[in-house]
C-alpha cells in the first residue's frame, strides 16, 4: 500500500535493491516527501549499509568533437544556457543510441535504454515545455531527440549528480542511493571507494527507520538553520523541514551571550516552515522569546534588535577580513575580543576564529592560533549533535598546531595534547569513513609520527 503512482517506479526499485544489495533498504512512498529508503534491519554507527557503483559517468572531454561543439554552441548562445557545458554534455551523453541517430557531430555515445530508464526515474520536477538551450541544442547537435526529454535529463543531472573527478571535470549519479531523503541530522553519510558510493550508519538505525543523509558538506551542517534551508532550496529545489530545521526550535548554531548575565547562552529560533521570504537572513524576529538557561532573561523585541544589530557586525567584520590580505595584530586582537564579549556558540564567530586563526599563523603566533583552534572545537562539538567531519577536522588541525610547538618546538606536554587530538579525530572518521580511507590514514599517520 505504500508504492505510490506507477509512474514513482517504487516495484522497480524494491526489485533492484533486491538484485543488487539483497533488500537491506525499501523503498516506500509518503506523501510528504515521495519516495523514501526505509531500513529492513537494524545498523550500528559505522557499518556499512551498502555500496554501489555509478549508474552513468559523464566527463569533460576536449578530444570529443561532440564535446567541443557543445561548448561553442553555449558561448553562441551564452543568454540562452544558464548552466556550465558539462551538465548538457551530461544529458546529450544519457540520450540512447536511437535518440542519437542522425547526430551532426560525432563523439556523442549515449547510454543505454536501461540506464536512461533508470536515470528518468531519480528526483525531477515535471517537464512540460523545454528550455531555449534544450531546443537549440536538439537543433544544433541531436535533431532526433525529443526536446522535453532532454530538458528532463539535464534537470535530472543538476539535481542528483555527485562530483566525480576534478581532471577532467566529471559527474556521476547513482541510482538506489538517489532516492535517500536528505536531513541536517543524518542517521548515514556515504564516501568514495574508488568509483563506488559506500553508505555507512552515521547514527543508530532502526528497522523501519527512514534512512536520511546530508546534500550539505559537513561543514554546511554548522550553518545557521536560515542558511541551511536556503542553500537547500538554492541547490536542491525544496525547504528543508527536518528535525533540526523544524519552525521554533533552538537553532544551535546561533547562540548570543546573554546580555543580562553574561554567562548563559540565548538562541536563535528556528525560521517558519515553508518558503524563507528573507531568504538566509539572521532575523531579529527569530530572537524574540528565546531564553537564557542560566538566569531566565528572556529577549525582548527591543533586545532581539540589539543582538540582531550584533550579528550584522560580525557579518561585516567577516566581509571585512574577505577583502583584505593583511590585518594588523591590533586589529586582530580588537576584532577576537569584540566575537568572544559578545558570542558563544555562533557560526559566525566559527567563521571568524578560522579567520583570525589564519592571520596568526602567518605571524608565527602559535599560542593564539591555537586557542582560536581550541574554541572552534567547542563550537563544533556543541553545535553538532553526533557524529561530524567538521569536528574532526578542527580536532586534527588542533593536533597539527599542538605538535608544533612554540619557540623552540613542541614539549611533552604539547605532543600529548597532539596525540589526545589526533586519536578523538579517528574516532569519529573511522565510523564515518572505515578504516581504510584517506582520512583516516593521514591521521593514523600523523599520530604514529608522534609514537
Amino acid at each position: 500500500g505504500d508504492d505510490g503512482p506507477k509512474e514513482a517506479g517504487v516495484q522497480h526499485i524494491n526489485k533492484h535493491g533486491k538484485e543488487h544489495f539483497e533488500g537491506v533498504l525499501r523503498c516506500a512512498w509518503t506523501e510528504a516527501k515521495g519516495r523514501i529508503l526505509l531500513a529492513t534491519r537494524n545498523y550500528a554507527p559505522g557499518e556499512v549499509i551498502l555500496a554501489e557503483s555509478p549508474l552513468h559517468i559523464v566527463q569533460e572531454d576536449e578530444k570529443s568533437a561532440g564535446f567541443r561543439r557543445l561548448k561553442k554552441i553555449c558561448k553562441d548562445y551564452e543568454d540562452d544556457f544558464d548552466y556550465e557545458p558539462l551538465w548538457y554534455w551530461c544529458a546529450v551523453q544519457s540520450l540512447t543510441a536511437e535518440q542519437l541517430q542522425g547526430a551532426k557531430v560525432e563523439g556523442c555515445t549515449g547510454a543505454s535504454e536501461e540506464t536512461q530508464f533508470n536515470l528518468k526515474l531519480l528526483h525531477h520536477e515535471k517537464v512540460r515545455e523545454p528550455s531555449a538551450a534544450a531546443r537549440i541544442l536538439v537543433r544544433e547537435m541531436v535533431p532526433r531527440a525529443d526536446p522535453v526529454l532532454l530538458e528532463r535529463l539535464i534537470q535530472i543531472w543538476v539535481l542528483n549528480c555527485f562530483e566525480y573527478s576534478d581532471n577532467p571535470q566529471g559527474y556521476s549519479t547513482y541510482f538506489f542511493s538517489s532516492f535517500m531523503s536528505h536531513s541536517c541530522w543524518p542517521n548515514a553519510v556515504w564516501h568514495y571507494d574508488g568509483r563506488d558510493h559506500v553508505l555507512r550508519c552515521r547514527r543508530e538505525i532502526k528497522i523501519g527507520h527512514e534512512v536520511c543523509i546530508s546534500y550539505l558538506p559537513e561543514s554546511g551542517l554548522l550553518q545557521s538553520a536560515p542558511a541551511r534551508r536556503m542553500e537547500l532550496h538554492e541547490t536542491k529545489q525544496f525547504w528543508c523541514d527536518c528535525p533540526l530545521c523544524a519552525p521554533g526550535v533552538d537553532d544551535n548554531s546561533r547562540g548570543l551571550k546573554c546580555p543580562n548575565c553574561e554567562e548563559g547562552c540565548v538562541f536563535a529560533f528556528t525560521p517558519a516552515a515553508g518558503p524563507a521570504e528573507s531568504g538566509a537572513a539572521l532575523l531579529a524576529s527569530h530572537l524574540v522569546g528565546a531564553k537564557c538557561p542560566n538566569c531566565g532573561w528572556t529577549v525582548t523585541e527591543e533586545e532581539s534588535q540589539k543582538l540582531a544589530a550584533l550579528e550584522k557586525k560580525l557579518q561585516d567584520l567577516l566581509d571585512r577580513y574577505g577583502r583584505s590580505e593583511v590585518q594588523t595584530l591590533k586589529r586582530l586582537q580588537q576584532d577576537e575580543s569584540f566575537v568572544n564579549q559578545y558570542f558563544s556558540q555562533h557560526v559566525l564567530a566559527d567563521l571568524a576564529w578560522e579567520q583570525f586563526g589564519s592571520h596568526y599563523a602567518s605571524k608565527s603566533r602559535v599560542d593564539d592560533t591555537r586557542r582560536l583552534l581550541k574554541h572552534r572545537v567547542e563550537f563544533h562539538q556543541a553545535a553538532y549533535p553526533g557524529l561530524s567531519g567538521a569536528h574532526a577536522w578542527s580536532l586534527e588541525a588542533l593536533g597539527d598546531c599542538a605538535s608544533k610547538g612554540a619557540g623552540k618546538g613542541p614539549s611533552e606536554k604539547d605532543l600529548e595534547a597532539a596525540r589526545r587530538s589526533y586519536s578523538e579525530a579517528l574516532e569519529i572518521l573511522r565510523p564515518m569513513f572505515g578504516n581504510e580511507h584517506e582520512y583516516v590514514t593521514e591521521v593514523e599517520g600523523k599520530l604514529s609520527a608522534l609514537k
